[in-house]
Parts: structure tokens; sequence; C-alpha cells
């Protein structure tokens, strides 16, 4: 079976289709799978689709937007030209499936697949519906959603409720190997903050201040992201690490708290792991209605990004790790806000279509 994935721009489209090949990688029949990837020309996604060992290929991409724009008029042609760059690669390749979960270099590759009659499923996780999957879902023949509320926004003769997939490697992390490999304390409530792949300023800003704050009240493993200032502190309670190769699993099973933007695949990540969150959501943009989703189940705190200081961060993480009572009932709503088997959902998916194809 050969899947053509595509997505890209962000990382956001990229994370739960590696997700899923990690988890086919892992399957009992792994080696009937093949894997290729359609992705934008200079995209964030290249070097993790590359590093995850799929080919890559590449076409013109453009973006139409809600409201106008002149550069509306301009990519108009660049997403024609992707179209039928994708043609002339779908052609070629041969795909028995076609999956994408957003990015708008995947709307030509989809419409590409619909008139050489391949099956494609496109995968909604935001909360908010992104115009590319609007547009794509269209002519696709299945579309996999991370909440049932968005069942009632698809044609719902193709909805199929799977949840978000997230790595298996994420779920393997120990708590024992966490506190080994970050040198922390055992007797120590410990935070762990990161701000998507590559960090978040406005998170990164207020840490310094908050190791301050805490006064060893807790201890922090700190994911700053390559890009960022790394924080000179020598405090022997603050952990900070520009980037994970894989130890990301084991900061998740250490973590009594995680503090993190709202991106969708971190929130399928902490609530497959039970995790408590406070939730700093990117100001403006689709990330405010995931945290509101969260928080309104009762797995989240949300602090306003505009408000975002020390005192507050410290005062919300006291409170989550101070009430026991509320911490328990966090912790049981963030483990069951998803399908615990969203991966396996997905796999089916893609077997159906292809035994339908």
């Amino acid at each position: 079976m050969k899947i053509l994935f595509s997505g890209g721009g962000t990382l956001g489209p990229v994370t739960p289709l590696l997700a899923l090949v990690e988890t086919l990688r892992g399957a009992d029949d792994a080696a009937d799978f093949e894997f290729v990837w359609i992705g934008t020309e200079r995209g964030v996604e290249l070097p993790f689709v590359r590093r995850a060992g799929i080919p890559v290929y590449t076409i013109a991409s453009g973006k139409l937007r809600r409201e106008w724009n002149f550069k509306n008029v301009t990519d108009v042609w660049h997403v024609v030209r992707g179209f039928f760059q994708a043609r002339a690669l779908l052609k070629e390749l041969r795909p028995d499936v076609v999956m994408t979960a957003g990015g708008f270099v995947s709307v030509p590759v989809h419409y590409a697949a619909w008139t050489l009659g391949i099956p494609s499923i496109v995968h909604q996780q935001d909360v908010v519906i992104g115009l590319a999957n609007k547009l794509m879902s269209w002519v696709a023949r299945v579309i996999t959603v991370s909440i049932a509320a968005h069942r009632a926004k698809f044609n719902q003769k193709k909805v199929v409720v799977t949840g978000n997939p997230i790595r298996p490697s994420i779920r393997v992390g120990s708590r024992e190997k966490g506190i080994e490999l970050f040198r922390l304390r055992a007797d120590l409530a410990t935070v762990f903050v990161f701000g998507g792949g590559t960090g978040a300023y406005a998170i990164n800003r207020v840490v310094e201040d908050l190791v301050r704050e805490c006064a060893g009240q807790f201890q922090i493993i700190h994911l700053t992201g390559t890009n960022r200032a790394q924080p000179q502190l020598t405090d022997p309670l603050y952990h900070p690490y520009p980037f994970f190769m894989g130890e990301m699993a084991h900061a998740y099973a250490v973590a009594d708290v995680v503090v993190s933007r709202a991106g969708f695949n971190s929130i399928s990540e902490i609530c497959a792991l039970g995790k408590p969150a406070i939730l700093i959501p990117m100001r403006g943009s689709h990330q405010e209605a995931n945290a509101a989703f969260v928080a309104a189940a009762g797995a989240a705190v949300v602090i306003d990004e505009m408000s975002l200081s020390a005192a507050c961060l410290f005062d919300a993480i006291r409170d989550v790790l101070g009430d026991a009572a509320r911490y328990a009932e966090m912790a049981d709503k963030s483990s069951a806000l998803f399908p615990m088997d969203s991966n396996e959902r997905m796999v089916q998916q893609l077997r159906d279509l292809q035994n339908l194809s």
C-alpha cells in the first residue's frame, strides 16, 4: 500500500501524519507500506519528513484567504501551477491513497487525486476548521475529525470521529528515567514548559522570573526552542534545553503539570498522557479556540498571552498542584477528552479505503 501524504507550511499539519507513519512502521505488516510526501518548496516541514526517511516531492503553493488580499490574485496562479505539478507526480508515483491534515499545498494535490480517481482522506484536527480543509472536503472520500462537534461541519456521510493521532513513542516515557535524565529531585513536583517546535518568546520571557517566583516550590524542565536565546540561570531546580532528541516522552512522564502553547498536536499528546495543563494560546490564532475547548472540558487552565506574567503563571501552577482533588479531576478529564485509540482508528480508515479502491 503506497500512501502519499501532503502538507506543510507549518508543522501543525505534519505532526499527526508523521505519527501515523510511526504507527504503521510498528505494525506487523509494516513491510507492506510505502510512504511518499508532497510539500512546499521551502517548507519548514522538509527536514522533519526527510529525517523520517520519507521521499519528498515539492510543488508550487499558494494560499487563498477569506478576506480580500491582492495576494489572492497572484496565488491563484501558484495553486493552478501546483495542480498540474501534483497531477504529474500522482501519475508517476501511483499512490493507493492520498492523505492530508491540512495546509494549502494539499489543496491542488487532493483535487488532482480526485481527477485521477485516487481516494483521499482529509483529517481535521483544530477546533476551528481551516479553509484548505473545507475546500478539500468536497473531493475527499473520507473526512476524519478529532472531536465529535466537527461531525456537523462536514458531509456526515464522509465523517469518522477518530481523535488526533499522536506519536506512539510519546507513550513509552518513564518517570524514573526522567528523574535520572533531567537530574531532578524525586520529592519535588515537576513542571514541564514548552512553546512548540521553535519555542515561544512570550512563554520563554517569563520563565526566568518564574524560577525566582517559585522559590524552590517546584522544579522546571524548559524546552526553549532552537531559535531562542537561552536563559542565563544557574538555579539547580531549573533545567533548560534548546531541543530534545528522544527525551520528550520522559519529560512528559515526569511532569506533574505541563505549560504549553495550544497547538492541537501538543494538546493531543498532553491529554493522551492524562496531564493537567496550563495553556497559553497564541494571541489572535486558532489556538485560542483549541485552548477554550480543553478548558471547557475541565482539563486545562488558560492564560491570555496579553496578561501573561511570571506571577500569574506561578499562581496558576500553584493552584493546580496545591489542590489534590482538583488535580485528580483535571487529570481524569484530560485523559478522557479524546479516544485513546486514535492512531488505530486512523490506520483502519486507510486500510478500509484501500480495500474499497
